[in-house]
């Protein structure tokens, strides 16, 4: 019990999903030992097998690999779904090793040249997984393990371990799912922010980051070389008139106002805003096309939809749009449905083709899908 207990702590310190299968494999044949423990995903409607192995063993061969895709129809753990997804299972509970022998595809192509006479399998599905109809629609991959041993000695204490296992399992591949999914939000956020232009800054003004497009932006707007991490006398004593503002009630409307400096046919637009828990502020830098913006509004739309129909020609998704206006995805969509109405058309495609049609840039400017 123990070792069991310890296996469980170690599982759940598994937050990378593209090496969830090699680690988990290594917790799961200390517990019940195989000569061949195997970590697949199976796509349930194609049964297409993917498969991952321990360090010292090189995987299978291309034959062995078409076989396994080829007869899995043949298996008998995939004979007897959706019962065996609901706990731990052996190929021995289905049929006897003469029966196993005579299967010409799965046994003699697939288990023989492993060595292998017994299979023990175990699947990571929630604990109230949906219907086997509509596991098969939803276009869903089965994951898992598969341990082989050359003869029929899987016990059942073998059996009650890893089924204590299994909840355990299944939480630390979800979390690694998870985790994977937060670490790429991130990284998208990120990348926005960093396209965006953000500097941040402690409550004495000094510059904590900066995002390197802001250095180029700050340089060009500004008109004098600013030194890395600092920011220009004019735009440092706008900070502190605006922090001044947020600590006086009757002036918030007042420091919520942006800076705008034009350059050419183009505008930068700085906000500042404080982060909770208020121990630092951020400055959100933003580069207009004033050709473009100004262009776009004699196509008679409003002034918030004109701005969503420019960074949709950007090539900016609802998401990202909702962060650069600052206001919720629903009425990113709310302002498309009108953008749409007023140009007559019924994609994000046409609307852009249509708004550069009656602007003569067509030819000018690509199109963003």
């Amino acid at each position: 019990m123990q070792k069991l207990n310890h296996s469980i702590q170690q599982l759940y310190t598994l937050h990378a999903l593209d090496t969830f299968g090699t680690n988990a494999l290594s917790i799961v044949s200390r517990l019940v030992p195989s000569d061949l423990p195997v970590f697949h995903s199976t796509h349930v409607r194609t049964r297409q097998i993917s498969s991952t192995f321990l360090p010292n063993f090189p995987g299978f061969t291309p034959e062995l690999e078409w076989a396994a895709n080829r007869y899995s129809g043949e298996h008998p753990i995939t004979q007897h779904m959706p019962q065996t997804l609901a706990g731990v299972y052996k190929v021995s509970d289905f049929v006897t090793q003469e029966q196993l022998h005579r299967r010409a595809g799965i046994y003699q192509q697939f288990l023989r040249p492993l060595n292998t006479e017994d299979q023990m399998f175990l699947f990571l599905l929630n604990p109230h997984p949906l219907s086997w109809v509509k596991l098969l629609q939803a276009e869903a991959n089965l994951v898992g393990f598969a341990l082989h041993r050359p003869q029929r000695n899987f016990t059942e204490r073998d059996r009650t371990v890893l089924n204590l296992l299994r909840p355990h399992l299944y939480q630390a591949h979800r979390n690694a799912r998870k985790y994977q999914q937060l670490q790429q939000n991130i990284n998208q956020l990120q990348q926005s922010l960093d396209c965006l232009g953000v500097v941040t800054l402690d409550t004495q003004g000094r510059v904590k980051s900066m995002a390197p497009q802001v250095s180029v932006w700050l340089e060009t707007y500004f008109k004098k070389p600013t030194c890395s991490q600092q920011l220009p006398d004019l735009l440092r004593s706008w900070v502190e008139y605006r922090v001044n503002c947020l600590k006086h009630p009757n002036n918030l409307q007042q420091a919520c106002l942006p800076l705008r400096i034009q350059h050419a046919e183009r505008e930068l637009v700085i906000r500042l805003v404080i982060e909770p828990p208020g121990d630092r502020y951020l400055l959100i830098f933003e580069e207009r096309d004033l050709y473009l913006l100004n262009s776009l509004e004699i196509l008679g739309l409003s002034d918030r939809e004109t701005e969503v129909l420019y960074w949709m020609m950007q090539g900016k998704d609802n998401k990202a749009i909702a962060m650069q206006l600052s206001i919720h995805p629903g009425t990113v969509r709310k302002h498309l449905e009108n953008i749409y109405s007023k140009l007559d058309v019924e994609s994000r495609t046409q609307a852009i083709a249509q708004a550069l049609t009656k602007l003569g840039l067509l030819n000018s400017l690509p199109l963003s899908r």
